[in-house]
């Protein structure tokens, strides 16, 4: 039997905005650093090699080394990246559907994206979460199970009355599968054509936007047991 839904936990880089306007965003206050630092101008070649070459750890220490540039650049290219302060855009049905949601539901949201405030701040939304753990900041990640206890305890709700949203198989829905908690992946942004690495990693249900989602947690229990997944929480 399923049990009513009263907390909607997100992940945030790819599931509320898309992290190619905030990785372009960094790569160009970084390009500026290194401008003002050597005089080179390096904002195109910086774009392609993390977009067109997929270099997208390490791109710094590429181009240092392609240029032989000082090393002690990448570390403060990486802080400059992350700095930027440059306004974010989330999804055009983002706002709508955490307002929509906020409405019935406690709302969460848990990133290993470093610098998770200042994203939602520069987005725009941090005034719709009841809480927010930015887990680099506790020098932890979602595939520990004390981030999602954390989280239970602040939000005042129990595991199978959560949902967690989220766009990434490989590290998203393990741990809040493993608590009964309803997964929901957004089949959107970097990982989009990933799939699960195990049956442990398997959403509950799959949705290609976000404005599928009000819809998605208030599905009936014969529609969810139909499908073979109870979209108001697991026993």
């Amino acid at each position: 039997m399923s049990l009513p839904i009263h907390a909607v936990c997100f992940d945030l880089d790819d599931t509320l905005y898309p992290y190619a306007r905030y990785a372009r965003a960094g790569l160009d206050a970084a390009a500026d650093y290194i401008e003002t630092e050597t005089g080179g101008r390096y904002h195109e070649e910086l774009r392609d090699i993390y977009f067109e070459s997929g270099i997208t750890e390490g791109t710094f220490g590429v181009l240092v080394a392609r240029h032989d540039l000082d090393n002690g650049l990448v570390a403060r290219a990486v802080e400059a990246f992350h700095s930027s302060t440059t306004p974010l855009e989330p999804y055009p049905e983002t706002e709508a559907v955490l307002a929509e949601l906020g409405e019935a539901y406690r709302l969460g949201l848990i990133t290993d994206g470093r610098g998770g405030h200042a994203k939602l701040d520069r987005l725009g939304l941090t005034h719709h979460f009841d809480d927010v753990v930015v887990t680099p900041k506790i020098d932890s990640s979602k595939q520990d199970r004390r981030v999602f206890e954390r989280m239970f305890d602040s939000l005042s709700v129990l595991p199978w009355s959560t949902v967690y949203v989220g766009d990434d198989p490989r590290v998203d829905f393990r741990v809040p599968n493993a608590f009964g908690m309803t997964t929901v992946r957004l089949r959107r942004g970097r990982y989009a054509d990933i799939e699960p690495p195990d049956e442990r990693s398997e959403p509950d249900a799959e949705i290609r936007s976000l404005d599928e989602l009000p819809a998605t947690i208030d599905a009936s229990d014969d529609e969810s047991a139909a499908s073979g997944s109870e979209i108001g929480g697991k026993p």
